[in-house]
């Protein structure tokens, strides 16, 4: 007869989360998962598979917590303008502070593994794709509500805002100065003129 679980899954999946997001996946063993979430080895396997296994809900559970909520925030009431420089703002605020050597999972993922893990591969592409379709909604409301004009792509702006957001995190990663950064997403906003 199997033992029940004694560990709350969601709970194990953040703590590996936080692993993964501060060391990345080559560097990360079995045992440092095993230290941090304080589950045995026995469990980890059975209940992911394997370090992949875990990596990839680690993967979906920061797309769902983090990005997801970032995104929300576009969603909100308000001029376009100010809302994508507050939402570069914020991921600026994040690089520069607390997150300065973290960077972005979907984006150190999307260097790390993604070239020659499929799996991860399309756990990345449905991030940044959730993010491209956000501003995408986001460009379009604003071209029928008259903020943008209507000679602009809102499909093409999103491909761009969407470069713009992972770029910066990559090179917040080797030049986290926030005037830099700002200087990006000024020219960046500079595409809505």
């Amino acid at each position: 007869m199997a033992r029940p679980r004694e560990f709350e899954q969601e709970a194990v999946v953040e703590a590996a989360l936080a692993v993964f997001w501060r060391q990345g996946y080559q560097a990360t063993s079995i045992q440092d998962l095993v230290t941090a979430t304080g589950i045995n080895r026995g469990s980890l396997y059975d209940t992911f598979g394997d370090k992949h296994g875990l990596f990839l809900e680690a993967v979906d559970h920061y797309r769902r917590r983090y990005t997801a909520r970032r995104l929300a925030q576009l969603e909100t009431p308000g001029p376009l303008r100010q809302k994508l420089a507050g939402f570069f703002d914020e991921m600026i605020e994040f690089s520069v502070g607390e997150g300065r050597l973290l960077g972005c999972l979907m984006t150190n993922a999307a260097i790390e593994l993604a070239p020659h893990d499929r799996d991860t591969a399309v756990a990345v592409a449905a991030s940044m794709g959730a993010m491209e379709k956000t501003f995408h909604r986001l460009l379009m409301a604003a071209q029928a509500g008259g903020e943008l004009s209507a000679g602009k792509s809102p499909r093409d702006l999103g491909r761009f805002f969407t470069a713009t957001a992972n770029g910066l995190r990559v090179m917040a990663k080797v030049s986290p100065e926030r005037a830099t950064l700002k200087s990006v997403v000024r020219v960046a906003l500079q595409v809505l003129d």
